[in-house]
């Protein structure tokens, strides 16, 4: 049996060298397999679904929203609308109330000259008269004063017309009726050349004519 090559002796911790090469044996270290563990997959979480009552509230409250702006803007439309309309109201009636002081004011005036005449200054009594009145209702007056010319010419009549009250019937704008409360005091032959005093209550109905209230109709009542 052959002899094996006597090796030599190796001191504890000094690895083993080819005498002849001097390459260094490669230790490979004894590797322990590890089994790994089945790492265990997460389970999928449940998809979370929104229901409709999570759903529904900012629907509803959009459009809660919008008919509430829509609410609120019809209602500016109407307070406005309903103010335009009290202003307009509120403008023509100061603007009637104007007419009527007016109107008024100038039956006043045109009663106490349309009823008084002088037979010694007829014609400019009458002229005087005219000038209160409406042309239509001046050419209805001349017939009657024509008339009544003769009369006082034929008496010698003064008559002298007083106002004691005027109050508005009802009126507008253009357009008012007064009842005036005139006395007259005539003096003529008839009575002898003494005062005599008439109340009359008479209706008149005035009308704007441009920037003047003129007479348009008198009525005794």
């Amino acid at each position: 049996m052959p002899d094996r090559p006597r090796s030599r002796p190796r001191i504890a911790g000094q690895r083993r060298r080819d005498e002849d090469t001097g390459v260094t044996e490669k230790v490979t270290p004894a590797t322990t397999d590890v089994l790994e563990e089945p790492v265990a997959e997460p389970e999928p979480e449940p998809a979370v679904t929104e229901s409709a009552e999570d759903t529904a509230p900012p629907a509803r409250t959009s459009r809660v929203n919008l008919v509430l702006t829509a609410s609120l803007a019809v209602l500016i439309v109407l307070v406005l609308g309903l103010a335009g309309v009290l202003g307009v109201k509120a403008y023509r009636g100061q603007q009637a109330e104007e007419a009527r002081a007016e109107a008024a004011a100038a039956g006043r005036k045109a009663a106490e000259t349309a009823l008084s005449y002088d037979y010694r200054t007829l014609d400019k009594s009458f002229a005087d008269a005219r000038a209160t009145m409406t042309p239509e209702f001046a050419a209805t007056f001349d017939e009657t004063a024509k008339v009544a010319g003769e009369l006082a010419t034929k008496t010698k009549a003064t008559v002298r017309a007083e106002v004691r009250e005027v109050g508005v019937r009802d009126g507008d704008t253009d357009r008012v009726t007064l009842v005036i409360f005139v006395n007259q005091t005539t003096t003529s032959t008839i009575t002898q050349g003494k005062p005599r005093v008439d109340l009359n209550r008479t209706r008149f109905t005035m009308a704007r004519f441009g920037a003047r209230w003129l007479v348009q109709e008198i009525v005794g009542l």
